[in-house]
């Protein structure tokens, strides 16, 4: 992990060069007359109202503006979504099912919290969504946390901000996914490791609470939790004769403890179904080592994670330039070290999708907002020749802002020449963003006429504020929560609705596997309010009975059946 961190420092000696030499310590709070950093609250009023009720406020306002319409991403979200309804309905919180058939190619932890909270407010995909936003709430608040013990609180409160303010970051948080409840765990984990270095006398409980982690990591996730325990490594290791977590026994203790939930799902699977839940987990472990989803090449994850999370990942490479150089900071094998395996271990990892950098965002946050703090100090510094970089990263900022401004008022206003009707929503949707990045350049240029006072936290505040925008604009427009409009709002004509509300339908289709992986087929199961049964052939559809039948079985179909409606090519029919 030194040879990594040594070439991270080679590649970044221009970019950090360009930035300065000025250091944020950790110190700097302690010393009445050192520079304090400045955040976007003053300090002052940081002592009166508690960040974690502006952070956690901040996210949920995020998290809740959504449209009227919403719907599922049919993969995975429904498929979750209707597992859990089984387990709901039936009882059975062991199998992993999909209609009425085991399949383990995933473990059961969120489909056993969502289930959970389906027995406490009913089924509705809201609901669905419940674990994956408190999840999601509670990781910004943990992104504090280890800021503040890794760096500085107005770091931790400004990194914990920026991951609020993280595009691909609360898209994940409004999902019913298990991405985001692993990302929890994780950094529950890693917190409970700094209370037990922070807490001697009390190393024993927090070593048990960070060792159970990796258990119920891997309830929610499978073999992936195993990822971020290997990450560990260089701070565990490096960083031991300080910390010495590896000579704790809470650890160990822990690990057992939170394997118990596992252990004694697979055995009752396994004392139902034999062999098949180990053969299918593991099945699916090699089948993903091997498989190259979209052609993702090693390099996927260096321009989808800049793309996702745009501007941030931009600032966190300044934060590791400047992070590395500073001789003064604790604990750099986790706050660096970490999110660099992990990248590492992904970029190796055959398979390569948009959320499993997931688990890169807080610290990509919290090096952002390092780099972010040290550009505000050389905003407000008295040396005009460090003035420059901050100057021409607002007009830089200010002038994509008003580009998106430009696109966003041909789009929403005259998508005819766009010859795009659907396009409107894009429109407000660079209409927000161009707008809030107006604002950095707009107070640069205010606090360089002396007008005014400097105003270092509302500079910084316009960096947040593009962002948060386009994810409010986001949500509410439906862009965001409402992926397969098509199938909701065709499942909601007079004639499908009537029979729907009243009558259980039943699924006619020859492979459960086959036609289970598909989208619609999820979607039809998850919308469909009172489930029949599955039949290979129409043939053995009792009489009077509904059912939907797949595209592949429409042949079947006579003149007898009366159709009903069609969706998606699925045909809605009423036996004779």
């Amino acid at each position: 992990m030194d040879l990594t961190l040594s070439l991270a420092a080679q590649i970044s000696k221009k970019l950090s060069s360009c930035l300065g030499s000025v250091e944020v310590s950790p110190l700097t709070l302690n010393n009445p007359n050192s520079f304090q950093p400045p955040v976007i609250l003053p300090l002052s009023r940081l002592s009166r109202i508690s960040p974690y009720f502006i952070l956690i406020g901040g996210a949920s306002v995020l998290l809740l503006l959504r449209s009227p319409q919403q719907s599922f991403m049919a993969h995975d979200e429904g498929y979750y979504a209707q597992q859990a309804r089984w387990i709901f309905e039936t009882g059975d919180w062991i199998t992993v099912p999909w209609w009425g058939e085991p399949v383990y190619d995933r473990t059961i932890g969120l489909q056993w919290l969502i289930a959970a909270a389906y027995t406490l407010f009913g089924v509705s995909e809201g609901v669905a969504r419940l674990p994956s936003t408190l999840a999601c709430l509670l990781s910004v608040v943990l992104t504090y946390e280890i800021g503040h013990r890794c760096i500085n609180q107005p770091v931790a409160w400004l990194g914990a901000a920026i991951l609020t303010a993280t595009p691909i970051w609360i898209q994940a948080g409004r999902l019913a996914t298990q991405d985001i409840p692993l990302v929890l765990i994780e950094l529950l984990g890693i917190w409970a490791l700094l209370m037990a270095e922070e807490h001697r006398g009390q190393r024993l409980y927090w070593g048990i609470l960070a060792g159970s982690t990796v258990g119920l990591g891997f309830l929610i996730k499978g073999f992936m939790a195993i990822l971020p325990v290997i990450a560990l490594t260089p701070y565990l290791i490096g960083d031991s004769p300080r910390h010495r977590h590896l000579t704790n026994p809470g650890l160990y203790i822990g690990g057992l403890l939170g394997a118990i939930p596992t252990a004694i799902w697979l055995e009752k699977s396994m004392a139902a179904y034999g062999l098949l839940p180990l053969q299918q987990l593991f099945g699916k472990l090699f089948y993903l080592s091997e498989t190259s989803y979209f052609g993702a090449g090693p390099f996927y994850y260096l321009w989808n994670i800049p793309a996702n999370a745009f501007p941030w990942p931009l600032f966190a490479l300044g934060g590791l330039a400047l992070a590395i150089r500073d001789k003064s900071q604790r604990r750099q094998l986790l706050w660096i070290g970490y999110p660099l395996t992990l990248l590492l271990e992904l970029s190796l990892f055959k398979t390569r999708t948009w959320y499993y950098p997931l688990q890169l965002l807080p610290f990509n946050a919290l090096l952002a907002a390092f780099c972010l703090n040290h550009l505000t100090q050389l905003y407000v510094g008295k040396l005009k020749t460090r003035r420059w970089l901050p100057g021409l990263l607002s007009w830089g900022l200010g002038g994509l802002g008003s580009v998106l401004i430009v696109a966003g008022i041909v789009a929403a206003g005259f998508p005819e020449l766009l010859s795009q009707s659907d396009i409107r929503l894009y429109g407000w949707l660079g209409l927000a963003g161009g707008l809030g990045w107006l604002v950095p350049g707009g107070v640069y240029l205010r606090d360089r006429t002396g007008r005014l006072p400097n105003s270092p936290h509302l500079w910084q505040f316009g960096w947040l504020l593009g962002p948060w925008l386009v994810v409010a604009t986001l949500g509410v427009t439906g862009l965001w929560g409402n992926y397969n409009s098509e199938v909701k709002t065709a499942l909601q004509q007079p004639n499908i609705a009537a029979v729907l509300d009243h009558h259980p339908i039943n699924f006619v289709f020859e492979d459960k596997k086959t036609w289970g992986a598909k989208q619609d087929t999820v979607l039809l199961t998850f919308y469909t309010p009172q489930l029949g049964q599955t039949f290979p052939t129409l043939s053995e559809l009792p009489s009077q009975a509904y059912a939907w039948v797949s595209p592949d079985d429409a042949h079947q179909l006579t003149p007898a059946f009366r159709s009903v409606g069609e969706v998606k090519n699925w045909r809605l029919v009423q036996v004779p």
